[in-house]
Protein backbone atom coordinates (compact mmCIF):
# COMPACT_ATOMS: atom_id res chain seq x y z
CA UNK A 1 0.00 0.00 0.00
CA UNK A 2 1.99 3.02 -1.38
CA UNK A 3 0.61 6.71 0.19
CA UNK A 4 1.67 9.25 -2.16
CA UNK A 5 -0.90 11.70 -2.18
CA UNK A 6 -2.86 12.55 1.41
CA UNK A 7 -5.82 15.03 1.91
CA UNK A 8 -5.91 17.25 5.25
CA UNK A 9 -9.52 18.71 5.24
CA UNK A 10 -9.10 21.90 7.42
CA UNK A 11 -11.43 24.27 9.56
CA UNK A 12 -8.41 26.08 10.73
CA UNK A 13 -9.09 24.30 14.46
CA UNK A 14 -6.37 22.78 16.54
CA UNK A 15 -6.99 19.45 15.82
CA UNK A 16 -7.43 20.11 12.33
CA UNK A 17 -3.88 21.53 12.86
CA UNK A 18 -2.63 18.09 14.96
CA UNK A 19 -3.41 16.21 11.55
CA UNK A 20 -1.85 18.04 9.46
CA UNK A 21 1.09 17.78 11.75
CA UNK A 22 0.25 14.19 11.69
CA UNK A 23 -0.13 13.58 7.93
CA UNK A 24 3.71 15.80 7.71
CA UNK A 25 5.10 13.01 9.22
CA UNK A 26 3.71 10.38 6.91
CA UNK A 27 4.54 12.51 4.27
CA UNK A 28 8.09 12.78 4.76
CA UNK A 29 8.32 8.91 5.33
CA UNK A 30 6.60 8.06 2.01
CA UNK A 31 7.62 11.48 -0.14
CA UNK A 32 4.25 11.79 -0.61
CA UNK A 33 2.59 15.10 -1.16
CA UNK A 34 -0.32 16.63 0.85
CA UNK A 35 -3.58 19.06 -0.07
CA UNK A 36 -5.05 21.29 2.33
CA UNK A 37 -8.92 21.37 1.79
CA UNK A 38 -11.30 23.63 3.12
CA UNK A 39 -15.06 23.09 2.39
CA UNK A 40 -16.82 26.64 2.34
CA UNK A 41 -20.69 25.94 3.25
CA UNK A 42 -23.26 28.81 3.74
CA UNK A 43 -25.68 27.38 5.94
CA UNK A 44 -23.80 26.75 9.19
CA UNK A 45 -26.32 28.11 11.18
CA UNK A 46 -30.01 28.09 11.03
CA UNK A 47 -31.32 29.20 7.75
CA UNK A 48 -35.07 28.86 8.70
CA UNK A 49 -34.49 31.73 11.59
CA UNK A 50 -36.65 34.69 10.70
CA UNK A 51 -33.67 37.06 12.20
CA UNK A 52 -31.23 36.22 10.90
CA UNK A 53 -30.91 37.90 7.10
CA UNK A 54 -30.42 36.00 4.13
CA UNK A 55 -26.72 36.75 2.56
CA UNK A 56 -26.15 37.46 -0.87
CA UNK A 57 -24.86 34.46 -1.78
CA UNK A 58 -22.26 35.71 -4.47
CA UNK A 59 -20.50 38.36 -2.24
CA UNK A 60 -20.82 35.46 0.75
CA UNK A 61 -18.99 33.04 -1.15
CA UNK A 62 -16.32 35.47 -1.97
CA UNK A 63 -16.10 36.75 1.55
CA UNK A 64 -16.01 32.80 2.94
CA UNK A 65 -12.85 31.88 0.54
CA UNK A 66 -11.22 34.63 0.94
CA UNK A 67 -10.76 33.93 4.81
CA UNK A 68 -10.05 30.55 3.97
CA UNK A 69 -7.50 31.70 1.23
CA UNK A 70 -5.74 33.33 3.86
CA UNK A 71 -6.08 30.94 6.42
CA UNK A 72 -4.30 28.45 3.86
CA UNK A 73 -2.11 30.62 2.74
CA UNK A 74 -0.66 31.17 6.33
CA UNK A 75 -0.55 27.17 7.07
CA UNK A 76 1.71 26.75 3.76
CA UNK A 77 4.33 29.48 5.14
CA UNK A 78 5.18 27.21 8.06
CA UNK A 79 8.75 26.38 8.05
CA UNK A 80 7.64 22.65 9.05
CA UNK A 81 6.12 22.22 5.60
CA UNK A 82 8.93 23.58 3.67
CA UNK A 83 10.62 20.18 3.03
CA UNK A 84 7.05 18.84 1.29
CA UNK A 85 5.32 19.08 -1.62
CA UNK A 86 2.09 21.15 -0.29
CA UNK A 87 -1.13 22.43 -2.23
CA UNK A 88 -4.55 23.75 -1.32
CA UNK A 89 -8.01 23.99 -2.98
CA UNK A 90 -11.23 25.35 -1.24
CA UNK A 91 -14.53 23.88 -2.65
CA UNK A 92 -18.31 25.12 -2.31
CA UNK A 93 -21.27 22.47 -0.77
CA UNK A 94 -23.71 21.86 1.61
CA UNK A 95 -22.56 18.67 2.68
CA UNK A 96 -19.47 18.88 3.98
CA UNK A 97 -18.16 15.08 4.22
CA UNK A 98 -19.58 14.34 0.40
CA UNK A 99 -17.14 17.26 -0.52
CA UNK A 100 -14.52 15.65 0.78
CA UNK A 101 -15.07 12.53 -0.11
CA UNK A 102 -16.36 13.78 -3.88
CA UNK A 103 -12.38 15.60 -3.95
CA UNK A 104 -10.51 12.49 -2.72
CA UNK A 105 -11.71 10.03 -5.17
CA UNK A 106 -11.07 12.77 -7.99
CA UNK A 107 -7.18 13.62 -7.02
CA UNK A 108 -6.69 9.80 -6.35
CA UNK A 109 -5.95 10.19 -2.61
CA UNK A 110 -4.20 7.17 -0.38
CA UNK A 111 -5.13 8.86 2.82
CA UNK A 112 -7.37 11.37 4.37
CA UNK A 113 -6.05 13.06 7.98
CA UNK A 114 -8.57 15.33 9.88
CA UNK A 115 -9.60 16.23 13.40
CA UNK A 116 -12.71 14.72 14.72
CA UNK A 117 -14.17 18.19 15.70
CA UNK A 118 -13.45 21.70 14.79
CA UNK A 119 -14.65 24.81 15.96
CA UNK A 120 -16.24 28.43 14.42
CA UNK A 121 -16.56 30.66 12.96
CA UNK A 122 -15.15 29.77 9.86
CA UNK A 123 -16.31 26.75 9.66
CA UNK A 124 -18.03 23.85 11.73
CA UNK A 125 -17.85 20.38 10.08
CA UNK A 126 -15.85 18.24 12.26
CA UNK A 127 -18.69 17.63 14.73
CA UNK A 128 -17.91 13.68 14.87
CA UNK A 129 -20.92 12.81 12.18
CA UNK A 130 -18.63 13.79 9.40
CA UNK A 131 -15.33 11.85 10.23
CA UNK A 132 -17.45 9.12 11.12
CA UNK A 133 -18.82 9.34 7.85
CA UNK A 134 -15.87 9.93 6.27
CA UNK A 135 -14.27 6.54 7.92
CA UNK A 136 -17.57 4.95 7.29
CA UNK A 137 -17.87 6.16 3.48
CA UNK A 138 -14.10 6.74 2.01
CA UNK A 139 -12.03 4.13 0.11
CA UNK A 140 -9.04 5.00 1.35
CA UNK A 141 -7.33 4.81 4.62
CA UNK A 142 -8.40 7.37 6.90
CA UNK A 143 -6.41 8.82 9.79
CA UNK A 144 -8.41 10.61 12.64
CA UNK A 145 -6.49 12.70 15.45
CA UNK A 146 -8.42 13.83 18.67
CA UNK A 147 -5.89 15.83 20.40
CA UNK A 148 -6.03 19.37 20.78
CA UNK A 149 -3.22 21.32 21.46
CA UNK A 150 -1.72 24.41 20.42
CA UNK A 151 1.40 23.29 19.42
CA UNK A 152 2.39 22.33 16.41
CA UNK A 153 4.60 19.60 16.84
CA UNK A 154 5.47 16.95 13.90
CA UNK A 155 5.14 13.46 15.90
CA UNK A 156 7.46 10.42 15.23
CA UNK A 157 5.47 7.30 15.39
CA UNK A 158 7.79 4.99 17.42
CA UNK A 159 5.69 3.00 19.54
CA UNK A 160 2.66 1.84 17.00
CA UNK A 161 -0.41 -0.49 17.95
CA UNK A 162 -1.95 -2.84 15.06
CA UNK A 163 -4.99 -4.88 16.61
CA UNK A 164 -5.03 -8.23 13.98
CA UNK A 165 -8.07 -10.73 13.87
CA UNK A 166 -6.38 -12.10 10.10
CA UNK A 167 -8.88 -10.13 8.08
CA UNK A 168 -7.37 -8.78 5.29
CA UNK A 169 -8.45 -5.12 6.26
CA UNK A 170 -5.89 -6.47 9.62
CA UNK A 171 -3.42 -7.55 7.49
CA UNK A 172 -3.35 -4.41 5.38
CA UNK A 173 -3.01 -2.68 8.76
CA UNK A 174 -0.19 -4.78 9.26
CA UNK A 175 1.46 -3.69 6.18
CA UNK A 176 1.01 0.04 6.44
CA UNK A 177 2.29 -0.01 9.88
CA UNK A 178 5.43 -1.57 8.56
CA UNK A 179 5.98 1.33 6.36
CA UNK A 180 5.24 4.41 8.92
CA UNK A 181 6.25 3.35 11.62
CA UNK A 182 9.89 4.86 12.62
CA UNK A 183 13.19 2.70 11.40
CA UNK A 184 13.76 0.90 14.70
CA UNK A 185 10.50 1.40 16.09
CA UNK A 186 8.32 -1.14 17.97
CA UNK A 187 4.81 -2.71 16.58
CA UNK A 188 2.76 -3.85 18.88
CA UNK A 189 0.74 -6.87 17.09
CA UNK A 190 -2.19 -7.18 19.24
CA UNK A 191 -4.71 -10.74 18.55
CA UNK A 192 -8.23 -10.69 20.95
CA UNK A 193 -9.52 -13.97 21.65
CA UNK A 194 -13.44 -12.91 22.61
CA UNK A 195 -14.66 -14.21 25.64
CA UNK A 196 -18.09 -14.26 24.84
CA UNK A 197 -19.51 -17.43 22.82
CA UNK A 198 -22.12 -16.83 20.05
CA UNK A 199 -25.33 -18.31 20.75
CA UNK A 200 -25.22 -20.46 18.50
CA UNK A 201 -22.93 -22.38 20.87
CA UNK A 202 -24.56 -22.34 24.01
CA UNK A 203 -25.51 -26.13 24.08
CA UNK A 204 -21.63 -27.10 24.67
CA UNK A 205 -21.78 -26.28 28.47
CA UNK A 206 -18.55 -23.78 28.06
CA UNK A 207 -18.90 -19.86 28.93
CA UNK A 208 -15.83 -18.46 26.84
CA UNK A 209 -13.86 -19.41 23.71
CA UNK A 210 -10.98 -20.52 25.70
CA UNK A 211 -12.94 -23.16 27.52
CA UNK A 212 -14.28 -24.02 24.41
CA UNK A 213 -11.00 -24.03 22.39
CA UNK A 214 -8.10 -24.08 24.82
CA UNK A 215 -5.32 -24.33 22.44
CA UNK A 216 -6.59 -20.90 20.59
CA UNK A 217 -3.75 -18.98 22.33
CA UNK A 218 -1.21 -20.84 20.80
CA UNK A 219 -2.69 -21.56 17.05
CA UNK A 220 -2.87 -17.73 17.35
CA UNK A 221 0.54 -17.26 18.97
CA UNK A 222 2.20 -19.56 16.01
CA UNK A 223 0.06 -17.75 13.18
CA UNK A 224 1.13 -14.29 14.43
CA UNK A 225 4.30 -15.44 14.23
CA UNK A 226 4.40 -16.36 10.90
CA UNK A 227 2.42 -12.92 9.53
CA UNK A 228 5.02 -10.99 11.26
CA UNK A 229 7.90 -13.07 9.77
CA UNK A 230 6.26 -12.61 6.32
CA UNK A 231 5.42 -8.80 6.42
CA UNK A 232 7.90 -7.13 8.65
CA UNK A 233 10.65 -6.29 8.54
CA UNK A 234 14.13 -7.06 10.50
CA UNK A 235 14.73 -3.88 11.31
CA UNK A 236 11.42 -3.56 13.54
CA UNK A 237 10.75 -4.97 16.46
CA UNK A 238 7.00 -6.49 16.98
CA UNK A 239 5.78 -7.58 20.22
CA UNK A 240 2.72 -10.52 19.74
CA UNK A 241 0.18 -9.85 22.49
CA UNK A 242 -3.04 -11.96 23.19
CA UNK A 243 -5.26 -11.23 25.21
CA UNK A 244 -9.09 -12.18 26.19
CA UNK A 245 -12.21 -9.82 26.43
CA UNK A 246 -14.69 -7.91 24.25
CA UNK A 247 -13.09 -6.21 20.98
CA UNK A 248 -13.19 -2.58 21.41
CA UNK A 249 -13.14 -2.46 25.18
CA UNK A 250 -10.11 -4.46 25.51
CA UNK A 251 -7.74 -2.88 22.51
CA UNK A 252 -9.22 0.51 24.72
CA UNK A 253 -7.42 -1.56 28.17
CA UNK A 254 -4.47 -2.07 26.73
CA UNK A 255 -3.90 1.60 25.40
CA UNK A 256 -4.22 3.13 28.75
CA UNK A 257 -1.93 0.69 29.89
CA UNK A 258 0.36 2.02 27.46
CA UNK A 259 2.26 4.50 25.52
CA UNK A 260 1.06 4.58 21.35
CA UNK A 261 1.33 6.93 19.37
CA UNK A 262 -0.89 5.24 16.86
CA UNK A 263 -3.05 2.59 16.56
CA UNK A 264 -3.90 1.44 12.83
CA UNK A 265 -6.45 -1.06 12.51
CA UNK A 266 -9.26 -2.38 10.03
CA UNK A 267 -13.16 -0.93 10.26
CA UNK A 268 -14.31 -4.68 9.49
CA UNK A 269 -12.90 -8.05 10.69
CA UNK A 270 -13.72 -11.13 11.69
CA UNK A 271 -14.29 -12.37 14.98
CA UNK A 272 -12.83 -16.07 17.09
CA UNK A 273 -14.73 -18.21 14.80
CA UNK A 274 -14.84 -16.13 11.51
CA UNK A 275 -17.97 -14.40 11.38
CA UNK A 276 -17.84 -11.15 9.96
CA UNK A 277 -17.79 -7.66 12.18
CA UNK A 278 -18.97 -4.45 11.04
CA UNK A 279 -17.47 -1.12 11.89
CA UNK A 280 -18.47 -0.89 15.51
CA UNK A 281 -15.64 -1.50 16.95
CA UNK A 282 -13.51 0.99 15.54
CA UNK A 283 -16.01 3.58 15.79
CA UNK A 284 -15.64 2.76 20.14
CA UNK A 285 -11.60 3.31 19.39
CA UNK A 286 -12.05 6.08 17.54
CA UNK A 287 -14.58 7.71 19.71
CA UNK A 288 -12.27 7.06 23.15
CA UNK A 289 -8.33 6.75 21.57
CA UNK A 290 -6.52 9.56 22.88
CA UNK A 291 -3.70 8.78 20.07
CA UNK A 292 -4.11 9.13 16.25
CA UNK A 293 -5.58 6.60 14.63
CA UNK A 294 -5.82 5.07 10.94
CA UNK A 295 -8.41 2.88 9.86
CA UNK A 296 -8.40 0.80 6.96
CA UNK A 297 -11.53 -0.74 4.57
Amino acid sequence: MDIDHILVPSDFSDTAQQALANALYIALTQNAKITLLHIVTVFDDDPYNTKQPFPDLKEFYEHLEKMAGDHLRETLSSDALQDVQVEYAIRRGFSPYEEILSFAADKDVDLIALGTHGRKPIARFFLGSVAENIVHHAECPVLTVRMDEKEFKVPSYENVLVPIDFSDQSIKALELATKIVRPEGTLNVLHIVEDAIHPAYFGIGENTFLEFLPEIKDKANDMLGHLIKEKVPDSIQANIVIKEGQVAATIMDYTEQQDFDLIIMGTHGTNTLGQIIIGSHAGRVLRKASCPVITIK
